[in-house]
């Protein structure tokens, strides 16, 4: 063996014994771990804002309990069913997940009546195979969930189902399976603004009686750009103190630059740490910001802030629609949903979808030979705030193709 093979082989010998674990860019700028991955609730409880909101999706969950309740007592000798369910929706993105998880946590400690409520998260349950809803499967993964929860003897108390836009397509069924084998169990859904309006449009052209299976729905406001700026400050912190690589002015910057998306507002954080880490700096810059924001596709946002709060015309309807198509598995809309809604020509669906396109504001694909256009996640926050109220208040209905009718 020569030397050269000699020292390969030792030098190999030796790596095989040394592990080099990543470091993380948060953690070297003194965090003890990445800010975002878990909430506390002690960091919860520090945000003013919460309270207020926390307090109406108690006080709702609560009315829906007590509305089911007095419903049951009333047609106790009926032989008519009882569906007693609630609602309560935001914009997409709001951070209203972690509310309702924390509302739930707080409510089986302290309530006698609800101490066996359960929270289920659709997202993790539906289930959608080769470009199709598996509606019956999906429906028996709740059921089993649920079983689980109702085999102790004690019957559930209410079931709060997040992220339901995941059900809009199959919503019928769903809840007439749940029927069956929870009679005597109300729902509390939570929607996205998108998901909520698809739904109620929807059920506007089937035998589904809404108005009399839900209590009024409420909607949770979504974070305005001062609450945004709120929690990067208190995530970003450390002995009240905000961590390098940001500083008070950068998180202005930074929640400033999110268009009301809290997902939007983490990414930028996650990014510029990152940048910061790998480049050497110790303090970020506003250039490095808007580095980031151009690379992540962030900066698309401030354009389409403009459009869906400055204008009402054919684009922004259009553009209405395709978000109530842009949720859950859903492929979107098309040229069709477009000309049947709007009564236009299909040469000027195709125009202005063109330009939706250049703008880079959706995403394109093509299911069963059509093509299907869907708002890029990025702008969903600022569609849900603004372009669903608008369109909610000129009380339209709409008619959109069922994503299981296309295959």
């Amino acid at each position: 063996m020569d030397k050269f093979e000699r020292l390969a082989r030792e030098a190999i010998k030796e790596s095989d014994s040394i592990s080099y674990t990543p470091q993380d860019p948060f953690v070297s700028f003194g965090f003890e771990s990445n800010p975002f991955q878990e909430v506390s609730l002690a960091d919860l409880e520090s945000e003013t804002f919460i309270e207020p909101r926390f307090k109406q999706v108690i006080r709702y969950i609560n009315k829906v309990h007590n509305s089911f309740t007095q419903s049951l007592e009333k047609n106790r000798n009926s032989n008519d069913g009882i569906i007693m369910d609630g609602v309560l929706f935001s914009s997409c993105q709001s951070g209203i997940s972690t509310l309702i998880s924390l509302a739930h946590q707080n409510i089986v400690k302290s309530s006698k009546k609800l101490r066996n409520t359960v929270f289920i998260d659709a997202k993790e349950l539906v289930e959608f195979t080769e470009q199709q809803y598996s509606i019956a499967k999906s429906i028996q993964n709740f059921r089993n969930i649920l079983g689980k929860y109702d085999s102790g003897g004690e019957p559930l108390s209410l079931i709060i189902i997040d992220h339901a836009d995941f059900l809009v397509e199959f919503f019928e069924d769903f809840r007439y399976a749940m029927e069956r084998d929870f009679q005597n169990t109300p729902i509390v859904f939570i929607f996205s603004h998108s998901g909520w309006t698809r739904l109620k449009n929807s059920l506007a052209y089937s035998n589904y009686d809404l108005i009399n299976h839900i209590v009024p729905s409420e909607r949770i406001n979504s974070l305005t750009e001062e609450e945004i700026l709120e929690i990067l400050v208190l995530k970003l912190s450390k002995n009240k103190q905000i961590q390098q690589p940001f500083s008070s002015e950068i998180l202005t910057y930074i929640a400033n630059k999110s268009s009301g998306s809290l997902l939007n507002a983490i990414k930028i954080c996650s990014r510029l740490c990152e940048d910061c880490y790998y480049n050497g700096l110790d303090t970020a810059s506003k250039s490095l910001v808007n580095d980031v924001i151009s690379f992540l596709d962030i900066n698309l946002n401030e354009d389409f802030y403009d459009l869906v709060t400055l204008n009402d015309n054919t684009q922004t309807f259009i553009l209405a629609l395709i978000s109530m198509k842009s949720i859950a598995y859903d492929h979107g809309i098309t040229y069709d949903d477009i000309v049947n809604n709007l009564g236009i020509q299909k040469t000027s669906a195709s125009h202005h979808l063109k330009q939706l396109q250049e703008k880079r504001y959706l995403l394109k694909k093509t299911v069963s030979r059509k093509a299907h256009y869907r708002l890029r996640e990025e702008l969903k926050t600022a569609a849900d705030t603004h372009l669903i109220t608008r369109f909610e208040q000129k009380e339209t209905y709409v008619r959109l193709e069922n994503i299981v009718d296309l295959i």
